[in-house]
């Protein structure tokens, strides 16, 4: 009868240990935007340049979907004041006049 139980439990045993076996956790792979921030760009350009041809409104829209894809509000603001303020405030004085 001993030997009986004893087998029994070694095959229990071989089962449990056979069936828990730990696989290896696999690392998350950082998830790849679908666009890079220059693709966004052309993105945006594309959209918005036509609607800013028809009104100034347009071009500080441009400005800020272009600094909220750079996600560097200085840098963004500096380079909206040297490409798009001169033009901005030159159809603004036009449409005043």
């Amino acid at each position: 009868m001993r030997t009986f139980v004893a087998r029994i439990t070694t095959v229990i045993l071989a089962s449990v240990i056979a069936q828990n076996h730990r696989r290896k956790k696999k690392t998350r792979r950082k998830r790849k935007s679908l666009y890079s921030k220059s693709e966004k760009n052309a993105i945006i350009d594309s959209l918005v340049h036509p609607l800013a041809d028809e009104h100034w409104s347009f071009v500080i829209v441009d400005g800020v979907l272009h600094a909220v894809n750079e996600e560097d509000p200085i840098q963004s603001l500096f380079k909206f004041l040297k490409y798009n303020a001169p033009e901005l405030l030159k159809r603004i004085l036009k449409e005043i006049k």
